[in-house]
Protein backbone atom coordinates (compact mmCIF):
# COMPACT_ATOMS: atom_id res chain seq x y z
CA UNK A 1 0.00 0.00 0.00
CA UNK A 2 2.29 2.71 0.86
CA UNK A 3 4.65 1.44 -2.13
CA UNK A 4 1.42 2.28 -4.60
CA UNK A 5 1.21 5.49 -2.76
CA UNK A 6 4.42 6.58 -3.02
CA UNK A 7 4.16 6.01 -6.84
CA UNK A 8 0.87 7.75 -7.16
CA UNK A 9 2.67 10.62 -5.00
CA UNK A 10 5.23 10.74 -7.44
CA UNK A 11 3.27 10.40 -10.62
CA UNK A 12 1.20 13.44 -9.76
CA UNK A 13 4.65 15.63 -8.42
CA UNK A 14 5.91 14.64 -12.16
CA UNK A 15 2.71 15.71 -13.92
CA UNK A 16 2.91 18.73 -12.14
CA UNK A 17 6.58 19.33 -12.31
CA UNK A 18 5.82 19.51 -16.04
CA UNK A 19 2.85 21.61 -15.94
CA UNK A 20 2.36 25.62 -15.26
CA UNK A 21 -0.07 28.13 -15.74
CA UNK A 22 1.27 31.21 -17.84
CA UNK A 23 0.10 34.55 -19.11
CA UNK A 24 -0.34 34.88 -22.55
CA UNK A 25 -0.89 38.03 -24.89
CA UNK A 26 -1.59 37.23 -28.63
CA UNK A 27 -1.40 40.03 -31.09
CA UNK A 28 -4.08 41.33 -33.66
CA UNK A 29 -2.40 39.77 -36.67
CA UNK A 30 -0.41 36.50 -37.68
CA UNK A 31 2.89 36.60 -40.01
CA UNK A 32 4.30 34.13 -42.38
CA UNK A 33 6.66 31.69 -41.20
CA UNK A 34 8.79 28.71 -41.64
CA UNK A 35 7.87 25.96 -39.58
CA UNK A 36 8.04 21.98 -41.17
CA UNK A 37 6.36 23.86 -43.86
CA UNK A 38 5.57 27.50 -44.93
CA UNK A 39 2.68 28.45 -42.55
CA UNK A 40 0.78 32.05 -40.71
CA UNK A 41 1.89 32.28 -36.69
CA UNK A 42 0.24 34.20 -34.12
CA UNK A 43 2.74 36.05 -32.70
CA UNK A 44 2.66 36.04 -29.08
CA UNK A 45 4.08 37.56 -25.75
CA UNK A 46 5.12 34.34 -22.73
CA UNK A 47 5.14 35.94 -19.35
CA UNK A 48 6.63 39.28 -19.27
CA UNK A 49 8.32 38.77 -21.98
CA UNK A 50 9.38 42.83 -24.60
CA UNK A 51 9.24 41.43 -27.91
CA UNK A 52 6.57 39.63 -29.99
CA UNK A 53 7.95 35.86 -30.92
CA UNK A 54 6.34 33.80 -33.32
CA UNK A 55 4.19 30.93 -32.08
CA UNK A 56 4.44 27.45 -33.99
CA UNK A 57 2.07 25.62 -32.22
CA UNK A 58 -1.98 25.53 -30.97
CA UNK A 59 -3.99 26.49 -28.18
CA UNK A 60 -6.85 24.02 -26.95
CA UNK A 61 -9.47 25.29 -26.41
CA UNK A 62 -8.74 28.63 -28.16
CA UNK A 63 -10.62 30.04 -31.32
CA UNK A 64 -8.13 33.01 -32.73
CA UNK A 65 -9.68 36.28 -34.52
CA UNK A 66 -7.58 38.17 -36.58
CA UNK A 67 -7.91 41.86 -35.44
CA UNK A 68 -8.11 41.23 -31.72
CA UNK A 69 -5.96 41.34 -29.22
CA UNK A 70 -6.11 38.86 -26.81
CA UNK A 71 -4.87 37.67 -23.17
CA UNK A 72 -5.07 34.45 -21.99
CA UNK A 73 -4.19 32.22 -18.73
CA UNK A 74 -2.61 28.87 -20.46
CA UNK A 75 -1.41 25.63 -19.01
CA UNK A 76 1.56 25.37 -20.49
CA UNK A 77 2.66 21.19 -20.02
CA UNK A 78 6.07 19.90 -21.00
CA UNK A 79 5.38 16.59 -23.61
CA UNK A 80 6.52 13.65 -22.05
CA UNK A 81 8.34 10.43 -23.44
CA UNK A 82 10.04 10.46 -27.91
CA UNK A 83 8.65 14.05 -28.64
CA UNK A 84 8.01 14.08 -33.33
CA UNK A 85 10.19 16.17 -34.79
CA UNK A 86 7.67 18.69 -36.16
CA UNK A 87 5.77 18.86 -32.84
CA UNK A 88 6.23 21.55 -30.05
CA UNK A 89 8.07 20.07 -26.55
CA UNK A 90 4.96 21.57 -25.04
CA UNK A 91 1.03 21.01 -25.15
CA UNK A 92 -1.08 24.20 -24.49
CA UNK A 93 -4.26 24.94 -23.01
CA UNK A 94 -6.72 27.49 -22.43
CA UNK A 95 -7.65 28.12 -19.14
CA UNK A 96 -8.90 30.91 -18.63
CA UNK A 97 -9.67 34.32 -21.37
CA UNK A 98 -8.26 37.56 -19.18
CA UNK A 99 -9.55 39.89 -22.36
CA UNK A 100 -10.51 40.71 -25.89
CA UNK A 101 -10.12 43.63 -27.81
CA UNK A 102 -10.54 44.46 -30.99
CA UNK A 103 -7.43 46.94 -32.80
CA UNK A 104 -8.47 48.89 -35.31
CA UNK A 105 -6.53 48.18 -38.63
CA UNK A 106 -4.29 50.84 -39.45
CA UNK A 107 -3.80 51.62 -43.11
CA UNK A 108 -1.39 49.74 -44.75
CA UNK A 109 -1.69 50.00 -48.40
CA UNK A 110 1.23 51.33 -48.83
CA UNK A 111 3.46 48.10 -47.77
CA UNK A 112 5.33 46.93 -50.89
CA UNK A 113 4.77 50.00 -53.35
CA UNK A 114 7.11 52.16 -54.07
CA UNK A 115 7.46 55.22 -52.81
CA UNK A 116 9.11 58.15 -54.31
CA UNK A 117 10.19 61.00 -51.91
CA UNK A 118 8.68 64.61 -52.49
CA UNK A 119 9.26 66.67 -49.42
CA UNK A 120 11.95 66.29 -46.71
CA UNK A 121 12.00 69.05 -43.38
CA UNK A 122 9.14 70.67 -45.81
CA UNK A 123 11.58 71.12 -48.54
CA UNK A 124 10.03 69.83 -52.25
CA UNK A 125 11.75 66.84 -54.19
CA UNK A 126 10.87 66.45 -57.64
CA UNK A 127 14.11 64.17 -58.86
CA UNK A 128 13.26 61.01 -58.26
CA UNK A 129 16.16 59.75 -56.94
CA UNK A 130 15.16 58.71 -53.48
CA UNK A 131 12.68 56.08 -53.03
CA UNK A 132 11.93 52.92 -51.26
CA UNK A 133 9.99 50.21 -50.87
CA UNK A 134 8.70 48.23 -47.35
CA UNK A 135 8.89 44.58 -47.84
CA UNK A 136 6.57 43.32 -44.89
CA UNK A 137 7.17 39.53 -46.07
CA UNK A 138 10.81 40.37 -45.35
CA UNK A 139 10.65 42.70 -42.66
CA UNK A 140 12.74 45.13 -44.63
CA UNK A 141 13.13 48.78 -46.36
CA UNK A 142 14.99 49.01 -49.77
CA UNK A 143 15.23 51.22 -52.20
CA UNK A 144 17.83 54.22 -53.22
CA UNK A 145 19.25 57.09 -50.61
CA UNK A 146 20.18 59.66 -53.60
CA UNK A 147 23.35 57.93 -54.89
CA UNK A 148 23.10 54.75 -53.22
CA UNK A 149 21.19 51.49 -53.01
CA UNK A 150 19.96 50.78 -49.19
CA UNK A 151 18.21 48.30 -47.08
CA UNK A 152 17.33 49.00 -43.19
CA UNK A 153 15.29 46.54 -41.19
CA UNK A 154 12.10 48.09 -39.12
CA UNK A 155 9.34 47.77 -36.57
CA UNK A 156 6.14 48.50 -37.09
CA UNK A 157 3.19 48.27 -34.68
CA UNK A 158 -0.31 50.19 -35.90
CA UNK A 159 0.89 53.38 -37.74
CA UNK A 160 4.44 53.64 -35.78
CA UNK A 161 7.27 52.54 -37.67
CA UNK A 162 11.00 52.77 -35.40
CA UNK A 163 13.61 52.56 -39.00
CA UNK A 164 17.02 51.05 -38.13
CA UNK A 165 20.21 51.84 -39.24
CA UNK A 166 20.71 52.27 -43.08
CA UNK A 167 22.84 49.84 -44.59
CA UNK A 168 23.96 49.78 -48.60
CA UNK A 169 26.70 50.84 -51.34
CA UNK A 170 29.73 53.17 -50.87
CA UNK A 171 29.38 54.46 -54.34
CA UNK A 172 30.53 58.65 -55.35
CA UNK A 173 27.81 60.83 -57.08
CA UNK A 174 27.76 64.15 -58.29
CA UNK A 175 27.02 66.98 -55.77
CA UNK A 176 23.31 67.47 -55.40
CA UNK A 177 22.70 63.64 -55.04
CA UNK A 178 25.11 63.21 -52.18
CA UNK A 179 23.78 66.13 -50.62
CA UNK A 180 19.78 64.96 -50.85
CA UNK A 181 21.43 61.29 -49.69
CA UNK A 182 23.27 62.71 -46.84
CA UNK A 183 19.80 65.11 -46.21
CA UNK A 184 17.78 61.69 -46.68
CA UNK A 185 19.94 59.31 -44.49
CA UNK A 186 19.84 62.10 -41.32
CA UNK A 187 15.89 62.29 -41.37
CA UNK A 188 15.54 58.68 -41.77
CA UNK A 189 17.46 56.40 -39.85
CA UNK A 190 17.48 55.22 -36.80
CA UNK A 191 14.76 57.39 -36.35
CA UNK A 192 10.59 57.23 -35.14
CA UNK A 193 7.86 58.18 -37.18
CA UNK A 194 3.66 58.11 -37.46
CA UNK A 195 2.96 56.41 -41.08
CA UNK A 196 -0.51 58.78 -42.23
CA UNK A 197 -1.77 57.71 -46.06
CA UNK A 198 -4.20 60.13 -48.22
CA UNK A 199 -4.52 58.32 -51.51
CA UNK A 200 -1.19 58.22 -53.09
CA UNK A 201 0.45 60.28 -50.75
CA UNK A 202 2.20 58.93 -47.63
CA UNK A 203 3.54 61.23 -44.91
CA UNK A 204 6.42 60.18 -41.94
CA UNK A 205 5.50 62.52 -39.34
CA UNK A 206 7.26 63.55 -36.28
CA UNK A 207 4.70 61.58 -33.26
CA UNK A 208 5.79 64.29 -30.58
CA UNK A 209 5.69 67.48 -33.25
CA UNK A 210 2.95 65.72 -35.91
CA UNK A 211 4.99 67.76 -38.38
CA UNK A 212 5.92 65.87 -41.42
CA UNK A 213 9.34 65.19 -41.56
CA UNK A 214 9.13 63.07 -44.60
CA UNK A 215 6.86 62.89 -47.86
CA UNK A 216 6.35 60.40 -50.39
CA UNK A 217 4.14 59.12 -53.50
CA UNK A 218 3.15 56.33 -54.68
CA UNK A 219 3.27 56.16 -58.41
CA UNK A 220 -0.54 55.13 -59.95
CA UNK A 221 -0.03 52.21 -62.50
CA UNK A 222 -1.18 54.78 -65.29
CA UNK A 223 1.70 56.66 -64.13
CA UNK A 224 4.08 54.25 -64.77
CA UNK A 225 2.95 52.59 -67.69
CA UNK A 226 2.32 56.15 -69.44
CA UNK A 227 6.17 56.50 -68.89
CA UNK A 228 7.10 52.79 -70.53
CA UNK A 229 4.46 52.42 -73.54
CA UNK A 230 5.97 53.18 -76.90
CA UNK A 231 9.14 53.91 -76.26
CA UNK A 232 12.17 52.41 -77.56
CA UNK A 233 14.52 51.40 -74.37
CA UNK A 234 17.96 50.51 -74.79
CA UNK A 235 20.04 48.02 -72.28
CA UNK A 236 23.07 49.45 -70.22
CA UNK A 237 23.12 47.18 -67.51
CA UNK A 238 22.78 43.02 -66.97
CA UNK A 239 23.60 41.64 -63.69
CA UNK A 240 25.19 44.96 -62.07
CA UNK A 241 27.62 45.37 -65.37
CA UNK A 242 27.07 48.53 -66.98
CA UNK A 243 28.69 49.28 -70.68
CA UNK A 244 27.27 49.36 -74.45
CA UNK A 245 25.31 46.38 -75.24
CA UNK A 246 25.46 47.38 -78.94
CA UNK A 247 21.68 46.90 -80.46
CA UNK A 248 19.84 45.26 -77.74
CA UNK A 249 16.84 47.46 -76.71
CA UNK A 250 13.27 46.81 -76.28
CA UNK A 251 9.79 48.52 -76.72
CA UNK A 252 6.27 47.71 -74.99
CA UNK A 253 2.49 48.25 -76.31
CA UNK A 254 0.93 48.37 -73.55
CA UNK A 255 -3.13 48.06 -74.94
CA UNK A 256 -1.98 45.02 -77.18
CA UNK A 257 0.39 43.61 -74.21
CA UNK A 258 3.15 43.15 -76.86
CA UNK A 259 6.63 43.28 -76.59
CA UNK A 260 9.30 43.83 -79.09
CA UNK A 261 12.94 44.36 -79.49
CA UNK A 262 16.45 43.19 -80.19
CA UNK A 263 18.66 41.07 -78.04
CA UNK A 264 22.07 41.70 -79.26
CA UNK A 265 21.47 40.03 -82.91
CA UNK A 266 18.11 38.90 -83.23
CA UNK A 267 14.83 41.03 -83.41
CA UNK A 268 12.58 38.91 -81.20
CA UNK A 269 8.81 39.63 -80.31
CA UNK A 270 6.18 38.37 -77.43
CA UNK A 271 3.68 38.77 -75.23
CA UNK A 272 3.66 39.71 -71.35
CA UNK A 273 1.06 40.27 -68.36
CA UNK A 274 0.69 42.39 -65.65
CA UNK A 275 0.13 42.31 -62.14
CA UNK A 276 0.94 45.46 -60.24
CA UNK A 277 4.29 45.92 -60.29
CA UNK A 278 4.79 42.25 -61.16
CA UNK A 279 5.30 41.10 -65.41
CA UNK A 280 5.29 37.87 -66.82
CA UNK A 281 6.65 37.45 -70.43
CA UNK A 282 5.77 34.75 -72.53
CA UNK A 283 8.22 32.58 -74.20
CA UNK A 284 9.89 34.88 -77.00
CA UNK A 285 10.31 34.53 -80.75
CA UNK A 286 11.96 35.95 -83.69
CA UNK A 287 14.45 35.77 -86.10
CA UNK A 288 17.46 33.45 -86.08
CA UNK A 289 20.57 34.89 -87.51
CA UNK A 290 23.80 33.64 -86.46
CA UNK A 291 25.74 35.66 -83.95
CA UNK A 292 29.54 36.42 -84.94
CA UNK A 293 30.00 38.81 -82.51
CA UNK A 294 30.62 36.60 -79.31
CA UNK A 295 29.71 39.64 -76.32
CA UNK A 296 26.83 40.32 -78.91
CA UNK A 297 26.18 36.47 -78.81
CA UNK A 298 26.31 36.61 -74.27
CA UNK A 299 24.12 39.45 -74.50
CA UNK A 300 21.08 37.69 -76.35
CA UNK A 301 21.85 34.60 -74.55
CA UNK A 302 21.24 36.72 -70.72
CA UNK A 303 18.78 39.19 -72.48
CA UNK A 304 16.63 35.92 -73.45
CA UNK A 305 17.06 34.33 -70.20
CA UNK A 306 15.62 37.27 -68.39
CA UNK A 307 12.71 38.12 -70.81
CA UNK A 308 11.28 34.38 -71.96
CA UNK A 309 8.66 32.96 -69.74
CA UNK A 310 9.32 34.25 -66.44
CA UNK A 311 8.07 36.75 -64.16
CA UNK A 312 10.08 40.03 -63.00
CA UNK A 313 9.37 42.65 -60.66
CA UNK A 314 10.24 46.06 -62.45
CA UNK A 315 9.84 49.80 -61.86
CA UNK A 316 11.00 53.15 -63.58
CA UNK A 317 13.12 55.40 -61.62
CA UNK A 318 15.38 58.18 -62.71
CA UNK A 319 14.74 57.94 -66.87
CA UNK A 320 15.63 53.80 -66.13
CA UNK A 321 13.51 50.97 -66.58
CA UNK A 322 14.54 48.59 -63.78
CA UNK A 323 13.73 44.49 -63.92
CA UNK A 324 14.39 42.18 -60.83
CA UNK A 325 14.38 39.13 -60.67
CA UNK A 326 14.10 38.04 -56.55
CA UNK A 327 14.87 41.56 -55.60
CA UNK A 328 18.48 41.23 -57.38
CA UNK A 329 18.38 43.87 -59.94
CA UNK A 330 19.04 42.05 -63.59
CA UNK A 331 18.18 44.11 -66.19
CA UNK A 332 18.63 48.59 -66.82
CA UNK A 333 17.14 49.95 -69.80
CA UNK A 334 17.35 53.83 -70.84
CA UNK A 335 14.91 55.61 -72.89
CA UNK A 336 17.01 55.21 -76.69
Amino acid sequence: MKLQFAVLFLSISALSFAQKTITMKIKENTVPCEGVAPMDCMQVKEGKAKEWSNFYSTIEGFDYQPGYEYKLKVIKTKRQGNIPADASAYTYRLKKLVYKKQVKAANETYLGKKMILSQINGKNINNGKVYLTIDKAKNAIFGKSGCNRFNAGYQLKGNQIQINLLMGTLMACDQESMQLEQEFKTAMENKKFEIHTQGTTVHFKDPKTKKVALAFTIPTEEEIWAAIDGKKWKLIQIDNVGKDYGKANLQFDAKSKKITGNSGCNNFFGTFSTTKDQITFSALAGTKMACIDKDAAATETKMRHYLSETTLRFDVAEEALNFYKDDKLVLVFVKQ
